[in-house]
């Protein structure tokens, strides 16, 4: 009724480790075939009032120790172990139609290298796009986040999130950041640094037809 359209949740984190404090209560818990379950409904009921959802916080923070918002932690867990749970949640999702997924700003053992997968584009592509066949909107972590912000600062770290292949940045930071980042996005694409047709493809994306709600600007 007051004009919400667009939901950053739910939480499709399994908490599988259980010291992790980051994600606490946002989580629907340990199981992954509890947490799909919940997070799908969630999902459905924001569905019916016209506001799209997004399961976060892909491939999962649940079985982290550290705080993405102050450093950037490395998932450790074996890739079987990490698609057969953590993974799997997102993977359901995708198969009920998710209308968008949200990357953390998670290290993951030979899979993103240097990188958080948010700024990954093998990751992001290989897994998200190709992998589970995911055509919606993929959306970064908030780039103002320590574990991003320390190592790359607003500028570097928009730029690695188009390269990567995210359809939403996240970037909250103050007005003159903003107006900043915006001049050299277009300075960048003057130069062909970045493609015109990337950022046109971007806006083509389009969510899960079955809501009526539309992303907000």
């Amino acid at each position: 009724d007051i004009g919400f359209n667009f939901d950053f949740a739910p939480d499709a984190d399994v908490i599988t480790n259980p010291v992790n404090k980051v994600i606490g209560d946002r989580s629907f818990g340990s199981d992954a075939e509890i947490v799909s379950k919940y997070s799908i409904a969630y999902a459905k009921g924001l569905d019916k009032n016209n506001v799209l959802s997004t399961f976060k916080h892909f491939p999962g923070h649940g079985g982290t120790k550290k705080d993405s918002h102050f450093i950037l932690p490395k998932i450790t867990i074996p890739k079987e172990k990490l698609e057969k749970e953590d993974m799997a949640v997102f993977e359901t999702a995708i198969e009920h139609g998710a209308d968008a997924i949200l990357v953390g700003h998670l290290r993951v053992k030979k899979e993103t290298g240097i990188y958080p997968a948010s700024l990954s584009r093998n990751f992001i592509i290989n897994k998200l796009r190709k992998k589970y066949r995911y055509k919606g909107l993929i959306i970064s972590d908030d780039l103002k986040m320590k574990a991003v912000k320390i190592f790359y600062g607003p500028f570097l770290a928009i730029r690695k999130a188009f390269e990567a292949g995210n359809d939403i940045i996240i970037f909250r930071f103050n007005k003159l950041e903003e107006r900043i980042a915006i001049k050299k996005i277009f300075k960048l694409v003057k130069k062909n640094k970045i493609k015109e047709n990337i950022i046109d493809n971007h806006q083509e994306e389009t969510p899960c037809q079955s809501s009526g709600a539309s992303p907000l600007p």
